[in-house]
């Protein structure tokens, strides 16, 4: 998905970088956690949903096989307006472990303003964050709400141990992604958990709110 990240400031000559707004991330996340209530997915873990945001945004990642399936996704998302030519991979990592330290905090705030919720196991949104979902009508809301349909169908059905065996193979085995897995399995808040931490979780979550 194109995003001009040199588009100025209304106002000043500073560039604006979505990454960099904590309005533009929670609207990117709030619109994934509303397409998983659309769809019929579950999110159960603060793990699980940081890997659906960001290859909901780096989709190309993702759909990588050579199955009629896999072509079909292609074209919904060249359709959508993503293009492979856009995005560099080679730094697949680094962004992640970049966005994975911000999804706890953007998540937080979603759920302060009545946005999104805890609730069982499940990450979700509330009736009103997907009523607010509903009216982003961008290009890009357009383009991403297709990419997270695609990426949640195909990541929420793996079980914990293969999930992360794909994310190893996407974002590379280096040291970078060990360290990062390992920081994720000790943490405080669910890292992929086999029993339910959700109540763990939301106190984490409230406390950092």
């Amino acid at each position: 998905m194109t995003i001009d990240k040199t588009m100025p400031i209304e106002g000043g000559d500073a560039a604006f970088v979505p990454e960099n707004s904590s309005t533009f991330r929670m609207a990117r996340l709030l619109l994934l956690l509303s397409t998983a209530r659309s769809d019929g997915r579950r999110i159960e873990s603060l793990d699980r949903l940081t890997y659906y945001e960001f290859f909901a945004d780096n989709p190309w990642v993702v759909v990588d096989g050579d199955s009629n399936a896999d072509a079909a996704d292609r074209d919904t998302l060249r359709l959508a307006g993503f293009s492979r030519t856009q995005l560099s991979y080679a730094s697949t990592g680094q962004r992640f472990v970049s966005r994975r330290g911000r999804i706890r905090t953007d998540f937080a705030q979603l759920v302060a303003y009545g946005l999104a919720e805890i609730s069982g196991t499940q990450f979700k949104s509330t009736g009103g964050g997907s009523e607010i979902s509903d009216e982003l009508q961008s290009s890009y809301a357009y383009g991403y709400r297709a990419s997270a349909s695609i990426v949640l169908r195909r990541l929420v059905p793996l079980p914990n141990r293969r999930l992360e065996a794909q994310v190893e193979r996407w974002l590379g085995h280096s040291w970078l992604l060990l360290d990062l897995l390992d920081d994720v399995r000790g943490a405080d808040v669910p890292a992929l958990p086999e029993a339910d931490h959700a109540p763990l979780a939301k106190t984490r979550l409230q406390e950092e709110d």
